[in-house]
């Protein structure tokens, strides 16, 4: 006879003999359930044996296809695998893909930059007076067209 009423994220410490136990799951965590893959399956299929979240993921391998929006409006495809919970995680989604590895190195230099602009003060002098700021720009595009020739 359970000791709470049955419910959601609530403990039976003695469960029915009919009925499964519950693990209570404490307030600060969130459990979120989602197909992890476009197969559809014919029959649910009943699995035995699975003691972890790990062997879940060894068992159906999951991995689903995404379509990523490049900048030039164009789209590349790329598939995503996960071998366990931390593979959801944006570092190790981001390994799994040239393209978001790219748009990664792409922001790192970017924001390089952006730090370099706050702490620079010659730089900010010139950037706050519209014809020093005019100059600049021209000097750069000059440099990356200087560049490109070579």
């Amino acid at each position: 006879m359970p000791q709470a009423k049955p419910g959601i994220a609530t403990t039976i410490l003695m469960p029915e003999p009919a009925g499964e136990g519950f693990v209570e799951i404490s307030p600060n965590k969130t459990l979120f359930i989602q197909k992890l893959t476009y197969d559809d399956a014919i029959k649910p299929e009943v699995v035995e044996d699975l003691q972890t979240v790990e062997d879940v993921f060894a068992h159906f391998k999951p991995s689903v296809d995404v379509e990523l929006d490049k900048e030039d409006g164009s789209t590349i495809n790329e598939n995503f695998q996960f071998g366990g919970l931390g593979d959801f995680d944006a570092k190790s989604l981001t390994n799994q893909s040239d393209y978001l590895k790219k748009l990664n190195l792409e922001y790192d230099a970017y924001m390089k930059i952006v730090k370099q602009l706050k702490s620079n003060k010659s730089l900010t002098n010139v950037i706050q007076n519209p014809e020093t700021k005019a100059a600049f720009i021209n000097a750069l595009h000059a440099l990356a067209a200087e560049l490109e020739e070579k």
